[in-house]
């Protein structure tokens, strides 16, 4: 490497032997720390961009085909999976119909004594058990086996498929909820959900919990962390980073507000005496803290959609879908469809 100026070098300036390799030496580690403060994690461009060779997905630049067949793609992972979780009322209608029947516990004492391990809470004061975090989080590995499958190593691809599969369960989360919560019977208002499943409202409210919790959540947050990562690591002639430049767009503008109402979803957790919100209203009745999450709530749900269905056109299905799903439930509310009898899922 350093051949060539051996020559010139000794004859314009007598240095030794070990004067030579010395420098040869630090040549060398100059080198080597300078690309280790360097490293090719991204090439900044025009049209594609690479990530670090550890990580499988990188920024590629597509052809109109190749976009379209992406496109198509995106909207089978939604069929998928709103087709699974079809599936899935379908099996547990036919197990309460038919295996759970005979075996049925008649009374309350013997449903607590045949309590398992599976369904007593993970940790102390704790409402949700072990066997529904286990189906929340098995349902979770599921959609992300659904958004990473084909998306061989296309970043973008995989960023809009985790928020894709996520917005298609948004109809389901409507169908677990209360048909209304603030009703006499409170929380065991059978849900549409209940009533397809046969499963009690009170052994439902706990998935509809989790869903939104540790299924839907964890997805669009992904979702975002990508996109932004995308945005601060592409270059923009104008604004320096495209982060600076989408900001400004109304798309990006619509997911930032979906992000916020998701996480004050989270926050503004039910009206139990150890919630935050509770607490700094302690002098407040059990009814007036049930009125207030519950509009609240309501409130956080609808602003959500609104901002999906204008945050990208292939959401606004999901959204129409949820909307209908609750209209649907009220009107099978007032039809009276919450007489019958429902086993318990446990």
């Amino acid at each position: 490497m350093f051949d060539l100026p051996q020559r010139p070098f000794r004859l314009a300036i007598p240095v030794t032997k070990f004067d030579y390799l010395s420098f040869h030496v630090s040549c060398f580690l100059s080198l080597r720390v300078a690309s280790l403060s360097n490293p090719s994690i991204i090439i900044r461009g025009d049209d594609t961009s690479a990530m670090s060779l550890q990580w499988p997905w990188h920024f590629v630049s597509v052809s109109p085909t190749e976009k379209q067949h992406r496109r198509e793609l995106l909207d089978l992972r939604g069929y998928y999976a709103q087709c699974s979780f079809l599936l899935l009322i379908i099996l547990v209608r036919v197990y309460n119909s038919y295996f759970r029947t005979a075996d049925k516990p008649n009374d309350s004492r013997t449903r607590r004594r045949q309590r398992s391990w599976w369904d007593l809470p993970p940790f102390a004061n704790w409402t949700e058990t072990r066997k529904q975090y286990t189906i929340c989080i098995a349902w979770l590995v599921c959609l992300l086996g659904l958004a990473v499958w084909n998306s061989g190593n296309d970043y973008l691809h995989l960023t809009k498929a985790l928020g894709h599969v996520a917005l298609s369960q948004l109809p389901f989360q409507v169908l677990m909820a209360p048909a209304f919560y603030l009703n006499p019977n409170g929380p065991a208002t059978p849900s549409t959900m209940s009533i397809l499943t046969s499963i009690s409202q009170p052994a439902l409210t706990p998935y509809h919990r989790l869903f939104g919790r540790i299924v839907m959540s964890p997805l669009l947050a992904g979702h975002a962390a990508l996109y932004l990562n995308f945005f601060a690591q592409s270059s923009h002639p104008d604004f320096g980073s495209l982060l600076a430049k989408r900001i400004q767009d109304p798309d990006v503008q619509w997911g930032f507000g979906g992000l916020t109402f998701a996480v004050m979803i989270l926050l503004f957790v039910r009206p139990l005496r150890t919630a935050f919100w509770v607490q700094l209203w302690p002098s407040s009745s059990v009814k007036a803290r049930r009125e207030v999450f519950y509009y609240m709530h309501v409130s956080l749900v609808a602003l959500l959609c609104v901002a999906a269905y204008f945050h990208v056109a292939q959401a606004q299905i999901f959204v129409i879908e949820a909307l209908g799903a609750s209209a649907q439930r009220g009107v099978w509310f007032a039809a009276g469809v919450d007489d019958a009898s429902y086993d318990v899922l446990m």
